[in-house]
Protein backbone atom coordinates (compact mmCIF):
# COMPACT_ATOMS: atom_id res chain seq x y z
CA UNK A 1 0.00 0.00 0.00
CA UNK A 2 1.47 3.14 -0.82
CA UNK A 3 1.26 6.43 0.97
CA UNK A 4 2.92 9.39 -0.96
CA UNK A 5 3.89 11.41 2.18
CA UNK A 6 6.51 8.84 2.80
CA UNK A 7 7.05 7.60 -0.34
CA UNK A 8 10.48 8.92 -0.97
CA UNK A 9 11.39 7.48 2.82
CA UNK A 10 10.11 4.03 2.15
CA UNK A 11 11.59 3.19 -0.83
CA UNK A 12 14.45 2.54 1.06
CA UNK A 13 15.03 -1.70 2.43
CA UNK A 14 14.38 -1.05 5.93
CA UNK A 15 12.67 1.88 7.49
CA UNK A 16 12.93 2.70 11.61
CA UNK A 17 10.02 1.17 13.82
CA UNK A 18 8.97 4.56 15.08
CA UNK A 19 8.71 5.67 11.55
CA UNK A 20 6.20 2.57 10.41
CA UNK A 21 4.28 3.59 13.30
CA UNK A 22 3.84 7.27 12.56
CA UNK A 23 3.12 6.43 8.42
CA UNK A 24 0.70 3.82 10.16
CA UNK A 25 -0.47 6.89 12.57
CA UNK A 26 -0.73 9.08 9.46
CA UNK A 27 -2.74 6.47 7.27
CA UNK A 28 -5.52 5.75 10.30
CA UNK A 29 -5.90 9.94 11.52
CA UNK A 30 -9.12 10.41 9.58
CA UNK A 31 -10.47 6.78 11.36
CA UNK A 32 -8.74 7.74 14.53
CA UNK A 33 -10.42 11.69 14.95
CA UNK A 34 -13.79 9.97 13.89
CA UNK A 35 -13.60 7.22 16.53
CA UNK A 36 -12.84 9.56 19.25
CA UNK A 37 -14.25 12.55 18.32
CA UNK A 38 -11.13 14.79 18.51
CA UNK A 39 -12.33 18.57 17.67
CA UNK A 40 -11.13 21.12 15.48
CA UNK A 41 -13.29 23.71 17.71
CA UNK A 42 -12.51 24.75 21.23
CA UNK A 43 -13.65 23.58 24.17
CA UNK A 44 -17.02 23.87 24.84
CA UNK A 45 -16.12 26.84 27.90
CA UNK A 46 -14.33 29.24 25.06
CA UNK A 47 -16.86 28.59 22.08
CA UNK A 48 -19.67 30.06 24.41
CA UNK A 49 -17.80 33.39 24.12
CA UNK A 50 -17.06 32.85 20.63
CA UNK A 51 -20.30 33.45 17.81
CA UNK A 52 -17.66 33.11 14.12
CA UNK A 53 -18.35 35.01 11.57
CA UNK A 54 -21.43 33.50 10.17
CA UNK A 55 -22.97 34.91 12.97
CA UNK A 56 -21.63 38.19 12.56
CA UNK A 57 -22.95 38.02 8.90
CA UNK A 58 -26.29 38.50 10.21
CA UNK A 59 -26.22 41.74 11.09
CA UNK A 60 -23.26 43.33 9.05
CA UNK A 61 -23.65 41.09 5.19
CA UNK A 62 -21.78 44.22 3.80
CA UNK A 63 -18.66 44.03 6.15
CA UNK A 64 -18.71 40.00 6.02
CA UNK A 65 -18.77 40.02 2.09
CA UNK A 66 -15.74 42.49 1.87
CA UNK A 67 -13.94 40.39 4.40
CA UNK A 68 -14.30 36.97 2.39
CA UNK A 69 -12.65 38.40 0.12
CA UNK A 70 -9.67 39.01 2.28
CA UNK A 71 -6.52 36.89 2.56
CA UNK A 72 -7.01 36.72 5.91
CA UNK A 73 -10.55 34.79 5.55
CA UNK A 74 -9.05 32.16 3.58
CA UNK A 75 -5.60 31.84 5.97
CA UNK A 76 -6.96 28.55 7.07
CA UNK A 77 -9.45 26.44 4.95
CA UNK A 78 -10.58 22.72 5.58
CA UNK A 79 -9.57 20.81 2.44
CA UNK A 80 -11.54 18.09 3.66
CA UNK A 81 -14.60 20.09 3.78
CA UNK A 82 -13.56 22.43 0.41
CA UNK A 83 -11.45 20.22 -1.88
CA UNK A 84 -11.51 23.44 -4.09
CA UNK A 85 -9.54 25.47 -1.23
CA UNK A 86 -5.92 23.71 -2.54
CA UNK A 87 -5.15 25.41 -5.30
CA UNK A 88 -1.94 23.38 -6.35
CA UNK A 89 -3.25 21.23 -9.50
CA UNK A 90 -0.28 18.85 -10.40
CA UNK A 91 0.94 15.86 -7.77
CA UNK A 92 3.55 13.85 -9.44
CA UNK A 93 5.63 11.40 -8.22
CA UNK A 94 8.14 14.34 -7.14
CA UNK A 95 5.74 15.58 -4.90
CA UNK A 96 5.85 13.16 -1.44
CA UNK A 97 2.43 13.86 -0.45
CA UNK A 98 -0.95 13.20 -2.67
CA UNK A 99 -4.18 15.57 -2.51
CA UNK A 100 -5.91 13.18 -0.29
CA UNK A 101 -3.22 13.97 2.31
CA UNK A 102 -4.20 17.62 2.57
CA UNK A 103 -6.31 18.21 5.69
CA UNK A 104 -6.01 21.78 6.09
CA UNK A 105 -4.31 24.90 3.05
CA UNK A 106 -2.61 27.80 4.53
CA UNK A 107 -2.58 30.41 2.36
CA UNK A 108 -4.08 32.33 -0.98
CA UNK A 109 -2.41 34.57 -2.48
CA UNK A 110 1.20 34.37 -2.92
CA UNK A 111 2.06 30.94 -1.66
CA UNK A 112 -0.20 27.64 -0.20
CA UNK A 113 1.20 25.40 2.37
CA UNK A 114 -0.61 22.24 3.10
CA UNK A 115 -0.89 20.80 6.41
CA UNK A 116 -1.22 16.96 7.37
CA UNK A 117 -2.42 15.10 10.14
CA UNK A 118 0.02 12.77 12.46
CA UNK A 119 -1.73 11.44 15.93
CA UNK A 120 -4.18 14.86 17.39
CA UNK A 121 -1.18 16.95 15.65
CA UNK A 122 -0.89 19.28 12.74
CA UNK A 123 2.16 19.39 10.43
CA UNK A 124 2.93 21.59 7.64
CA UNK A 125 4.05 19.34 4.63
CA UNK A 126 7.41 19.35 2.70
CA UNK A 127 6.61 21.38 -0.67
CA UNK A 128 4.56 24.49 -0.86
CA UNK A 129 2.79 25.66 -4.06
CA UNK A 130 3.91 29.08 -5.10
CA UNK A 131 0.57 30.51 -6.22
CA UNK A 132 2.00 33.52 -8.73
CA UNK A 133 4.54 31.26 -10.51
CA UNK A 134 2.07 27.96 -10.67
CA UNK A 135 4.48 25.70 -9.55
CA UNK A 136 6.22 23.73 -6.51
CA UNK A 137 8.69 24.90 -4.13
CA UNK A 138 10.68 22.76 -1.62
CA UNK A 139 10.06 23.60 2.62
CA UNK A 140 11.57 22.41 5.62
CA UNK A 141 12.06 18.92 3.75
CA UNK A 142 14.34 17.18 6.41
CA UNK A 143 12.74 18.99 9.55
CA UNK A 144 9.23 19.49 8.99
CA UNK A 145 7.82 17.21 11.41
CA UNK A 146 9.98 18.37 14.16
CA UNK A 147 7.53 21.66 14.03
CA UNK A 148 3.83 21.10 15.22
CA UNK A 149 1.66 23.63 13.70
CA UNK A 150 -0.11 23.58 16.98
CA UNK A 151 2.81 25.41 18.57
CA UNK A 152 4.63 27.71 16.04
CA UNK A 153 1.22 28.63 14.21
CA UNK A 154 -2.29 28.00 14.82
CA UNK A 155 -2.43 30.79 17.23
CA UNK A 156 -2.11 33.64 14.24
CA UNK A 157 -4.22 31.58 11.60
CA UNK A 158 -7.59 30.71 13.30
CA UNK A 159 -9.87 32.70 15.82
CA UNK A 160 -10.43 31.11 19.51
CA UNK A 161 -7.25 28.72 19.90
CA UNK A 162 -6.51 26.87 23.13
CA UNK A 163 -3.20 26.11 23.66
CA UNK A 164 -3.95 23.65 26.13
CA UNK A 165 -5.84 21.29 24.01
CA UNK A 166 -4.86 22.63 21.02
CA UNK A 167 -8.24 23.42 19.69
CA UNK A 168 -10.17 26.45 17.67
CA UNK A 169 -13.17 27.97 17.50
CA UNK A 170 -13.17 29.61 13.87
CA UNK A 171 -10.72 28.28 11.01
CA UNK A 172 -8.77 31.51 9.64
CA UNK A 173 -8.56 34.88 10.65
CA UNK A 174 -12.48 36.11 11.79
CA UNK A 175 -14.08 39.31 12.97
CA UNK A 176 -13.84 38.03 16.38
CA UNK A 177 -9.71 37.87 15.80
CA UNK A 178 -9.84 41.32 15.98
CA UNK A 179 -13.28 42.60 17.73
CA UNK A 180 -12.57 39.85 20.58
CA UNK A 181 -15.28 37.21 21.52
CA UNK A 182 -18.70 38.49 20.43
CA UNK A 183 -21.12 36.10 22.08
CA UNK A 184 -22.60 38.82 24.58
CA UNK A 185 -22.62 40.94 21.65
CA UNK A 186 -24.74 38.97 19.33
CA UNK A 187 -26.72 38.75 22.36
CA UNK A 188 -27.34 42.26 23.45
CA UNK A 189 -26.64 43.99 20.23
CA UNK A 190 -24.99 46.93 22.38
CA UNK A 191 -21.64 48.64 20.39
CA UNK A 192 -20.44 48.48 24.32
CA UNK A 193 -20.27 44.67 24.38
CA UNK A 194 -17.87 44.53 21.51
CA UNK A 195 -14.41 45.55 20.85
CA UNK A 196 -14.13 47.93 18.49
CA UNK A 197 -10.70 49.16 17.15
CA UNK A 198 -11.57 52.24 15.95
CA UNK A 199 -12.53 53.45 19.48
CA UNK A 200 -9.66 52.39 21.18
CA UNK A 201 -6.37 54.22 21.58
CA UNK A 202 -3.82 54.26 18.66
CA UNK A 203 -1.18 52.21 20.80
CA UNK A 204 -4.37 49.34 21.55
CA UNK A 205 -5.32 49.79 18.32
CA UNK A 206 -1.90 48.78 16.60
CA UNK A 207 -1.61 45.79 19.24
CA UNK A 208 -4.25 43.79 17.98
CA UNK A 209 -2.33 43.71 14.35
CA UNK A 210 1.06 43.45 15.98
CA UNK A 211 -0.13 40.55 18.12
CA UNK A 212 0.26 38.24 15.29
CA UNK A 213 2.51 41.09 13.17
CA UNK A 214 5.78 41.18 15.55
CA UNK A 215 7.99 38.46 16.88
CA UNK A 216 8.22 37.57 20.40
CA UNK A 217 7.16 34.71 22.76
CA UNK A 218 4.50 34.37 25.21
CA UNK A 219 5.58 35.71 28.13
CA UNK A 220 3.96 33.07 30.54
CA UNK A 221 5.83 29.77 29.28
CA UNK A 222 7.92 32.03 27.09
CA UNK A 223 7.37 28.83 24.47
CA UNK A 224 4.96 30.01 21.97
CA UNK A 225 5.68 32.50 19.30
CA UNK A 226 2.98 34.54 19.67
CA UNK A 227 1.30 36.00 23.30
CA UNK A 228 -0.92 33.30 23.83
CA UNK A 229 -4.09 34.53 25.87
CA UNK A 230 -4.18 38.05 24.63
CA UNK A 231 -7.09 39.80 23.55
CA UNK A 232 -7.97 42.57 21.71
CA UNK A 233 -8.18 45.83 23.98
CA UNK A 234 -5.60 44.51 26.11
CA UNK A 235 -2.31 45.81 26.98
CA UNK A 236 0.24 43.36 24.25
CA UNK A 237 3.02 44.05 27.08
CA UNK A 238 0.83 41.86 29.44
CA UNK A 239 1.64 38.89 27.42
CA UNK A 240 4.65 39.00 24.74
CA UNK A 241 7.92 39.05 26.21
CA UNK A 242 10.67 41.84 26.23
CA UNK A 243 10.84 42.66 22.44
CA UNK A 244 14.24 41.34 20.71
CA UNK A 245 16.39 42.21 18.21
CA UNK A 246 15.06 40.68 14.92
CA UNK A 247 16.38 39.82 11.90
CA UNK A 248 19.89 40.93 10.86
CA UNK A 249 18.70 42.99 7.69
CA UNK A 250 16.04 44.71 10.03
CA UNK A 251 19.13 46.29 12.46
CA UNK A 252 18.85 49.72 11.08
CA UNK A 253 15.16 49.93 12.78
CA UNK A 254 15.75 49.26 15.90
CA UNK A 255 17.72 50.66 19.33
CA UNK A 256 17.98 47.73 20.74
CA UNK A 257 15.52 49.09 23.88
CA UNK A 258 13.61 45.92 24.12
CA UNK A 259 11.00 48.42 24.72
CA UNK A 260 7.02 48.43 23.28
CA UNK A 261 8.28 51.40 20.80
CA UNK A 262 10.53 48.86 19.76
CA UNK A 263 8.07 46.60 18.94
CA UNK A 264 5.82 49.32 17.16
CA UNK A 265 8.76 49.95 14.99
CA UNK A 266 9.34 46.39 13.76
CA UNK A 267 4.93 46.81 12.96
CA UNK A 268 5.59 50.15 11.22
CA UNK A 269 8.52 48.45 8.88
CA UNK A 270 6.06 45.69 8.16
CA UNK A 271 3.40 48.04 7.18
CA UNK A 272 6.21 50.08 5.00
CA UNK A 273 6.13 46.94 3.22
CA UNK A 274 2.65 45.75 2.03
CA UNK A 275 4.06 46.20 -1.73
CA UNK A 276 7.23 44.63 -1.26
CA UNK A 277 7.98 41.32 -3.23
CA UNK A 278 10.15 39.94 -0.67
CA UNK A 279 7.80 40.40 2.36
CA UNK A 280 7.58 37.69 4.64
CA UNK A 281 5.87 36.14 7.89
CA UNK A 282 7.77 37.53 10.84
CA UNK A 283 7.53 34.24 12.10
CA UNK A 284 8.21 31.68 9.20
CA UNK A 285 9.82 33.69 6.79
CA UNK A 286 7.26 33.06 4.40
CA UNK A 287 4.46 35.24 2.35
CA UNK A 288 5.53 35.94 -0.85
CA UNK A 289 7.59 32.52 -1.19
CA UNK A 290 11.30 32.27 -0.27
CA UNK A 291 12.59 32.29 -3.92
CA UNK A 292 11.89 36.05 -4.75
CA UNK A 293 14.98 36.77 -6.67
CA UNK A 294 14.08 40.81 -7.40
CA UNK A 295 13.39 42.74 -4.21
CA UNK A 296 11.68 46.06 -4.79
CA UNK A 297 8.29 47.66 -4.31
CA UNK A 298 5.40 47.12 -6.90
CA UNK A 299 3.33 49.60 -8.15
CA UNK A 300 -0.10 49.61 -7.15
CA UNK A 301 -1.54 47.70 -10.43
CA UNK A 302 1.13 45.34 -10.25
CA UNK A 303 0.04 44.12 -7.21
CA UNK A 304 -3.82 44.00 -8.51
CA UNK A 305 -1.91 41.90 -11.26
CA UNK A 306 -1.08 39.20 -8.28
CA UNK A 307 -4.26 38.09 -8.38
CA UNK A 308 -5.66 39.60 -11.59
CA UNK A 309 -3.15 39.11 -13.87
CA UNK A 310 -4.70 38.34 -17.01
CA UNK A 311 -6.88 41.62 -16.54
CA UNK A 312 -3.35 43.35 -16.24
CA UNK A 313 -1.66 41.75 -18.80
CA UNK A 314 -4.96 43.21 -20.99
CA UNK A 315 -4.92 46.57 -18.99
CA UNK A 316 -5.49 48.80 -21.92
CA UNK A 317 -8.40 46.67 -23.61
CA UNK A 318 -9.95 46.09 -20.41
CA UNK A 319 -9.91 49.84 -19.24
CA UNK A 320 -9.94 51.59 -22.27
CA UNK A 321 -7.19 53.49 -21.23
CA UNK A 322 -3.06 53.34 -21.16
CA UNK A 323 -1.30 52.60 -18.50
CA UNK A 324 0.03 56.04 -18.35
CA UNK A 325 -3.27 57.27 -18.09
CA UNK A 326 -5.41 55.59 -15.40
CA UNK A 327 -4.71 53.32 -12.68
CA UNK A 328 -6.68 50.21 -11.43
CA UNK A 329 -7.78 52.24 -8.27
CA UNK A 330 -9.22 55.06 -10.18
CA UNK A 331 -11.57 52.83 -11.97
CA UNK A 332 -12.33 50.47 -8.73
CA UNK A 333 -11.91 52.99 -5.88
CA UNK A 334 -11.06 51.10 -2.60
CA UNK A 335 -13.54 51.95 -0.42
CA UNK A 336 -12.42 54.29 2.77
CA UNK A 337 -13.51 54.30 6.40
CA UNK A 338 -15.28 56.60 7.88
CA UNK A 339 -12.92 59.69 8.47
CA UNK A 340 -11.71 59.44 4.78
CA UNK A 341 -7.95 59.46 5.55
CA UNK A 342 -7.44 55.46 5.17
CA UNK A 343 -8.62 52.94 3.16
CA UNK A 344 -10.80 50.04 4.50
CA UNK A 345 -9.42 47.15 6.07
CA UNK A 346 -12.20 45.33 5.47
CA UNK A 347 -12.12 45.73 1.86
CA UNK A 348 -9.94 43.06 -0.28
CA UNK A 349 -8.31 45.96 -1.99
CA UNK A 350 -6.93 48.01 1.04
CA UNK A 351 -3.81 49.35 1.62
CA UNK A 352 -1.70 50.90 4.74
CA UNK A 353 -2.37 54.31 3.19
CA UNK A 354 -2.47 57.12 5.04
CA UNK A 355 -2.38 61.52 4.96
CA UNK A 356 1.10 61.49 6.51
CA UNK A 357 4.22 59.33 6.81
CA UNK A 358 4.42 57.62 10.48
CA UNK A 359 7.46 59.71 11.46
CA UNK A 360 5.73 60.91 14.31
CA UNK A 361 4.78 57.37 15.83
CA UNK A 362 8.70 57.21 16.65
CA UNK A 363 10.52 61.52 16.15
CA UNK A 364 7.69 62.98 18.08
CA UNK A 365 10.20 65.39 19.79
CA UNK A 366 12.11 65.72 16.62
CA UNK A 367 10.32 66.71 13.96
CA UNK A 368 12.43 67.32 11.77
CA UNK A 369 14.99 66.18 8.39
CA UNK A 370 15.38 61.99 9.06
CA UNK A 371 18.21 60.20 8.33
CA UNK A 372 18.31 58.16 5.34
CA UNK A 373 21.06 56.10 6.56
CA UNK A 374 19.34 53.33 6.60
CA UNK A 375 16.79 54.55 4.05
CA UNK A 376 13.11 54.64 5.70
CA UNK A 377 11.26 52.72 2.78
CA UNK A 378 8.18 53.89 4.29
CA UNK A 379 5.69 52.96 0.96
CA UNK A 380 2.48 54.69 2.03
CA UNK A 381 0.05 56.96 0.21
CA UNK A 382 -2.06 59.89 0.75
CA UNK A 383 -6.25 58.62 0.18
CA UNK A 384 -7.08 60.07 -3.64
CA UNK A 385 -10.75 59.54 -3.08
CA UNK A 386 -11.95 59.95 -0.08
CA UNK A 387 -15.50 58.79 -0.40
CA UNK A 388 -16.83 55.82 -1.60
CA UNK A 389 -17.91 55.66 -5.15
CA UNK A 390 -19.82 53.10 -7.13
CA UNK A 391 -18.12 52.57 -11.07
CA UNK A 392 -20.31 54.96 -13.06
CA UNK A 393 -18.84 58.06 -10.21
CA UNK A 394 -15.63 57.43 -10.64
CA UNK A 395 -15.74 57.60 -14.66
CA UNK A 396 -18.03 60.80 -14.21
CA UNK A 397 -14.59 62.36 -12.59
CA UNK A 398 -12.95 62.55 -15.72
CA UNK A 399 -15.88 62.06 -18.38
CA UNK A 400 -18.97 63.47 -16.97
CA UNK A 401 -22.11 62.43 -18.69
CA UNK A 402 -21.01 59.20 -20.29
CA UNK A 403 -22.21 55.85 -19.86
CA UNK A 404 -20.32 52.97 -18.44
CA UNK A 405 -19.83 50.20 -20.15
CA UNK A 406 -19.47 46.57 -19.12
CA UNK A 407 -15.98 45.39 -19.92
Amino acid sequence: MRNNVYVATMRTPAAPVAFRIMLASLMLSSVFCAVVGFPCSASAADAAKFVTSEKCKECHPEIYKQWKMTPHARMLRNARKDSSAVLADRFTEEIPFQKKDIEFTLGSHWIQKYLTRIGQELYILPKFWNIVKGEWEPYSIWNWQNRPYSEHCNWCHSVGYDTRNKTFVEESIGCEACHGPGGKHAETAKADDIINPAKLSKMLSDMICEACHTDGKDRETKTYPYPAGYAPGEDLRDYYTDFFMPKPGSKGWYRGEATYMERHRMFLYWQSSFYSTARSCEVCEFDRGITVKEKRYMSRDEYCGTCHGAILAEFELHSKHSRGDATCAECHAPMVDATGQRYSIHDHKFDFSGPELPCAECHADELKEISTDPPHKFNFSQVQIRENITPQQACDRCHAGAKLRSH
